[in-house]
């Protein structure tokens, strides 16, 4: 919660100070608004902040990949799994100068057993796959980058609008139909949390014996 609170607050006070000269003594409403709707990825907008300067863009982007905490229903990748995979990533650059050192991950006062680690890790790396190929996709079908980057980032982490035309003022309509259909499927996969969707996709899966109906008693 304090890594969360902590993201929150500093995006917020840049997004603030960017948008100042613009908005004058709105700006603090406008940033922390949006700061919280992008990262808790409700989908509201009190602006349309996709008509913003490129660095507060860069900030809401950031928001959109960081989600909101593993407790909500909230989407993005959660701020718990950056956490870890941050902690993970330091232990592995000290682990090179002590290598017999035993360097468990911790967030806060619980030790990160290595199956949880090793499960963010294929969680984020299935997270960031799917929308770089979304995004390909896009492109292929005809959009503009930004559009099909954004459009991605905010479907896989269900955060609605994106930048440019599909921005909280814009629609998804002007996308070709399949994009619509790659996005689709991309959402749909992000609310299931990516890995539980690819799970159908493994021919194990498939091949799994089945437990007969339960009896009517049960």
């Amino acid at each position: 919660f304090r890594s969360y609170a902590a993201i929150l607050v500093v995006a917020a006070a840049v997004l603030a100070v960017q948008l100042t000269p613009a908005h004058g003594s709105d700006a603090v409403r406008h940033a922390l608004f949006q700061a919280v709707s992008v990262m808790t990825t409700t989908g509201f907008a009190s602006v349309d902040f996709a008509t913003w300067a490129q660095p507060s863009l860069a900030v809401l982007l950031v928001l959109m990949l960081v989600g909101g905490s593993a407790g909500s229903a909230s989407g993005g990748i959660k701020v718990v799994r950056w956490l870890i995979i941050v902690k993970n990533t330091v232990r592995e650059v000290r682990r090179t100068l002590h290598p017999r050192a035993v360097l468990p991950v911790r967030v806060g006062s619980s030790i990160v057993s290595e199956d949880v680690l090793r499960s963010v890790a294929a969680f984020i790396t299935l997270y960031v796959g799917l929308f770089a190929a979304s995004t390909l996709v896009l492109v292929l079908f005809g959009a503009d980058f930004e559009v099909a980057l954004t459009a991605s980032i905010a479907s896989i982490g269900n955060v609605g609008p994106g930048f440019g035309s599909i921005g909280p003022m814009g629609s998804f309509a002007e996308l070709h139909p399949a994009s619509i259909g790659v996005l689709t499927f991309v959402m749909y996969a992000g609310r299931l949390e990516v890995v539980t969707v690819f799970v159908v996709f493994m021919p194990e899966w498939w091949r799994a014996p089945r437990r007969g109906p339960l009896p009517w008693w049960r």
